[in-house]
């Protein structure tokens, strides 16, 4: 059986507020929350949701719930924070909600994975990434891998695999699926592909169940869920996405052994592979997942809000006990970007991932079929 972790939804005790002279003493906490609030404190006695666009138990899930854990005592007033799961189609859903529904008054704030594919490729003319108000942002890289049914144990078997490769993704034009399709068209792979799952704990069933037998995770997921499948050896890892970094494709160092999907096709195919407009597009997927886990507000947040948040995840993430929490909880350590940074990523990736025509319209008639 597979253990999967997925921590409380609600974590700390609401905020409570006096409630007048017969009301029994509060708490240090309780007081603190009453005082913040009468100097007008925008987040006393409240809650701050975040929402993930994704089912409960995938890498986004676990990432906001590990944040929920430890903002509330960086954000001053000490809201209770909670997690609010959005799921559908692939993670529009939840990402257009936050973008078109959610208040602006800093009490929603969203945590979504890879969000710069539905601009460029889903909703051609919409920057939801760029427009979005970035709170912070964590980098990391994600692994593919097959069930060890398939007997494929390296990026070369895929070619002459024991059975059928099924390809399980969440929406056609979602980051994780353009990823895992360009990189098997990479190498002229035939294979089955199965997408509509609500999220990666939905799609992690799906290949115990057998409907599935190659799959994509982010190292969240990978170091969560996948590492007692690899001990036993019913999953195989073959490359990873890899990092950016000066421009070029690296592998993150928390999988280092494990080569990046550029490595593999080079060595498969040479360097003129590079030329390519497959291999083109799998570098642009890349760069469109290189700030990976996003935290935000909805556009148009006020400034003093946004400033007021991005400190807060900033000390969140320097927070120590949050580091040993995250290493405890998920296996490595989180690699932050520090909100105004993230927010500068975010338009360079945009403009980045925009600059190669021919690779973009490349994935996007890969989104449509």
């Amino acid at each position: 059986m597979i253990r999967v972790y997925v921590p409380a939804m609600a974590l700390l005790l609401a905020l409570t507020a006096a409630c007048g002279p017969a009301a029994p003493a509060a708490s240090s906490s309780g007081r603190a929350a009453a005082k913040a609030a009468a100097a007008g404190d925008p987040f006393a006695g409240k809650t701050i949701t975040l929402v993930v666009p994704n089912s409960a138990g995938g890498p986004t899930d676990i990432f906001a719930r590990l944040v929920a854990q430890h903002l509330d005592r960086h954000v001053p007033g000490h809201p209770q924070v909670v997690v609010d799961n959005k799921p559908g189609a692939g993670g529009l859903v939840g990402i257009n909600y936050v973008y078109n529904v959610a208040k602006k008054d800093g009490l929603t704030a969203g945590v979504f994975s890879g969000p710069f594919g539905f601009q460029l490729i889903g909703q051609e003319g919409v920057q939801y990434a760029a427009r979005f108000a970035w709170l912070g942002a964590a980098d990391e890289s994600a692994v593919g891998f097959v069930h060890q049914s398939l007997g494929v144990r390296a990026p070369r078997d895929l070619a002459q695999p024991d059975g059928a490769i099924v390809a399980g993704g969440l929406s056609p034009d979602s980051t994780k699926d353009l990823s895992i399709r360009t990189f098997l068209n990479l190498f002229g792979a035939k294979y089955k592909y199965v997408s509509g799952y609500q999220g990666s704990a939905d799609a992690r069933l799906a290949m115990l169940r057998g409907e599935i037998n190659y799959f994509e995770d982010s190292l969240t997921s990978w170091y969560a869920n996948y590492l007692p499948l690899l001990k036993d050896g019913t999953v195989v890892p073959l490359g990873q996405r890899g990092l950016i970094r000066d421009g070029q494709i690296v592998r993150d160092p928390r999988v280092g052994d494990v080569p990046t999907y550029a490595e593999i096709a080079v060595a498969v195919r040479g360097e003129t592979v590079k030329q390519t407009v497959e291999y083109r597009a799998m570098a642009n997927v890349v760069r469109m997942v290189s700030l990976l886990l996003a935290i935000v507000y909805p556009p148009e947040t006020s400034p003093a809000l946004v400033d007021t948040m991005c400190q807060a995840v900033a000390e969140t993430f320097a927070d120590p006990e949050f580091q040993a929490t995250a290493e405890k909880q998920v296996g490595f350590p989180i690699e932050s970007v520090a909100g105004a940074r993230a927010q500068e990523a975010a338009e360079r990736i945009l403009r980045e991932a925009s600059a190669d025509a021919e690779a973009l319209d490349y994935l996007r008639r890969l989104a449509r079929q």
